[in-house]
């Protein structure tokens, strides 16, 4: 390295950087929507809430003033779903390590879900339970049927 220490991101930092990264990946898959997905975007108390909803089901990317980030699903045969995919820290390379990780594909990953281009939400919860998470229902929905829609 060149000796310059690396100034971590603030929280408020870090929750913009991810919401810009998100909302650019959702602009690549509006052009697939075909489902009567509606999307709410609620800004408050720099929180900032991306909500996808339809009958008696909702998937919700909650991004806090805390720096956290959370998964919430739910859908009228399942229970309530939550899952923290970012929680934050002040370590730099951490920081950048979920936000590439976030650009490079995961960010694309919740859109396609969220926006119903991979599955419908019944189908994709049946799969989160025990030690499943988001990540490994999305891989096995790709790799078993690819593009339902």
């Amino acid at each position: 390295m060149n000796g310059k220490k690396v100034k971590p991101r603030m929280k408020s930092e870090m929750v913009a950087e991810a919401f810009t990264i998100l909302m650019e990946a959702y602009i690549r898959q509006i052009g697939r929507v075909s489902s009567g997905q509606r999307l709410t975007i609620t800004m408050k108390s720099y929180n900032r809430y991306i909500k996808f909803s339809g009958f008696k089901e909702m998937f919700d990317i909650c991004l806090y003033k805390s720096g956290d980030i959370d998964l919430k699903m739910k859908e009228f045969c399942h229970g309530d779903y939550q899952e923290r995919i970012y929680a934050y820290t002040d370590n730099p390379a951490e920081q950048d390590a979920f936000l590439n990780e976030l650009r490079n594909g995961l960010a694309d990953k919740l859109m396609e879900v969220g926006t119903c281009n991979l599955v419908d939400y019944h189908s994709f919860m049946d799969l989160l339970h025990g030690d499943r998470h988001f990540i490994d229902s999305y891989n096995y929905f790709k790799r078993e049927f690819g593009h339902c829609y």
